[in-house]
C-alpha cells in the first residue's frame, strides 16, 4: 500500500546547497531527534513539571530515558559522513564555510530568544547574562568557562561540531591514503581508540570535541564505504530486520558504566547507520516522506525543544492537571505537537531560507538594487 506524497509537507523539505539529495541521511536525522526530544527530553520535562517527579523512579528507567542522548552521538556521525563525502570524491573545496553560513542564523536566532525569555520572562540578569550570550555566540562558551552556556545549554554539542568543522580538512588527508583497506582499517583504530578515551572521558568539563570524535570517525568511515560502492553482504530480510531490532534496543543498553557497554553501543550504532545505507528495505523506510521531513527539520527542532517544552509543560501545570496513564498520553500528545508546530514555523522563515546557496549574497544584491 502506498502512502500518499503531500505537496504541502514538501514545501518544508530540506534544500541541499550541492544539490545532492539524500533522503535515507534525514531517515537517520529523524532517529536521532527522536531519541533526544521524545525518548530524553519530554519524559524528564514533563515529570519535572506535571507530575511532581512521580512519573517514574526507577533507576534502570532514568537511565534508559538518559541514554536518548545520544541521538547527539548520532549526528556527530551524520556530521562525519556529511563532511567527509566531497573529500572522498576528490572535490577538495571542504564543506565548513558554506555550513556554518546556513547554521549561523539559526542559532543566534534561537539564541537571542533564549536569553530574551531568560531576562524578561525569567527575570534573569541582563549585564550578567550578556558575557555568556557573547561567548555562545561565537562557540566558545565551553572553554571560555568550563560549562554549557548560561543562555541555550544545549548549545555545548554546536560547539563541538563546530571544533570538527574547522579540522575535518585535516582530519581528510586520510582520504588521500589510496589503499582501501589500510586507509579503514587506520579508521577503525581510530574509533576504537577514541571510543575508548571518551568513555574515560565521560562529560570532563569543558566538553571538547576529542571527548565525541570516536563519533566524527565512524561517519567518516561510512562516508567511505559510501562513496566506494560498497555492496551489503547480509541477505536484504537479514539487513532490514537487524536494523529494526537496532534502533529500538541501543536506547536499552546503558553505556555510562561499563566500557564494554560503551563499545558494544558504539559498534551497534555504526552496524545501524550502515544498514541504512546499504539495506534496500531499510533505506525505503527512513526515505518515507514524513520522516524525512521530521529529520531535515532536526536542527530546528533541536534548538528550540527544550525551550518549547518546558514554557508550554509549565502553562499546563497551572491548569487542572490530569492523572494515570491517560494524562501521560494527552501532555505528551500535546507537547510534542507544540515542538512540531512552532519548529517548523522558525524552520520555514529562517533556517530553509538559509540553506540556498549563497543566500547572503542574494540579500545583499537585493539591498543594493
Amino acid at each position: 500500500m502506498l502512502i500518499p506524497h503531500s505537496r504541502f509537507l514538501e514545501k518544508f523539505r530540506r534544500i541541499t546547497s550541492a544539490g545532492n539529495y539524500i533522503p535515507e541521511i534525514d531517515g537517520l536525522r529523524f532517529v536521532a531527534i527522536f531519541w533526544v526530544v521524545v525518548w530524553m527530553h519530554l519524559p524528564s520535562l514533563m515529570n519535572t513539571h506535571l507530575f511532581n517527579g512521580k512519573l517514574f523512579s526507577n533507576p534502570y528507567i532514568v537511565s534508559v530515558i538518559l541514554e536518548g542522548g545520544h541521538g547527539v552521538s548520532f549526528f556527530f556521525m551524520i556530521s562525519g559522513f556529511i563532511l567527509a563525502l566531497p573529500f572522498i570524491k576528490e572535490k577538495m573545496t571542504g564543506g565548513s564555510p558554506v555550513r556554518l553560513t546556513r547554521l549561523e542564523p539559526p542559532y543566534l536566532a534561537a539564541l537571542l530568544l533564549a536569553f530574551f525569555l531568560l531576562v524578561f520572562v525569567k527575570g534573569q540578569s541582563f549585564t550578567g547574562l550578556l558575557p555568556h550570550l557573547g561567548a555562545s555566540s561565537v562557540y566558545m562558551h565551553n572553554i571560555i568557562y568550563s560549562n554549557p552556556s548560561s543562555v541555550l545549554g544545549l548549545a555545548w554539542s554546536l560547539e563541538v561540531e563546530v571544533q570538527f568543522y574547522i579540522l575535518a580538512p585535516f582530519l581528510c588527508f586520510i582520504f588521500f591514503i589510496k589503499h582501501q583497506l589500510a586507509r579503514r582499517i587506520i579508521l577503525i583504530g581510530l574509533i576504537l581508540l577514541s571510543g575508548i578515551y571518551a568513555f574515560y572521558s565521560f562529560w570532563k568539563l569543558p566538553t571538547m570535541l576529542p571527548y565525541f570524535i570516536c563519533y566524527f570517525f565512524s561517519g567518516m568511515l561510512l562516508a567511505d564505504l559510501y562513496c566506494n560502492q560498497h555492496q551489503l553482504k547480509l541477505n536484504k530480510w537479514v539487513g532490514f530486520i537487524a536494523g529494526a531490532c537496532i534502533f529500538p534496543g541501543l536506547p536499552f543498553i546503558i553505556s555510562v558504566h561499563s566500557l564494554w557497554f560503551f563499545l558494544l553501543k558504539l559498534f551497534l550504532m555504526n552496524a545501524a547507520f550502515y544498514l541504512v545505507l546499504f539495506s534496500e528495505g531499510l533505506k525505503k523506510l527512513m526515505s518515507f516522506q514524513l520522516i524525512t521531513i521530521i529529520g531535515g527539520m532536526c536542527y530546528s527542532i533541536y534548538l528550540l525543544h527544550v525551550l518549547i517544552m518546558s514554557g508550554a509543560s509549565q502553562g499546563l501545570a497551572e491548569l487542572p492537571l490530569l492523572h494515570g496513564p491517560f494524562a501521560v498520553v494527552v501532555y505528551a500528545v500535546l507537547l510534542i505537537a507544540a515542538v512540531l508546530i512552532l519548529s517548523a514555523v522558525f524552520y520555514r522563515l529562517i533556517e530553509q531560507p538559509c540553506m540556498r546557496k549563497d543566500w547572503w549574497k542574494k540579500i545583499w544584491e537585493k539591498r543594493e538594487n
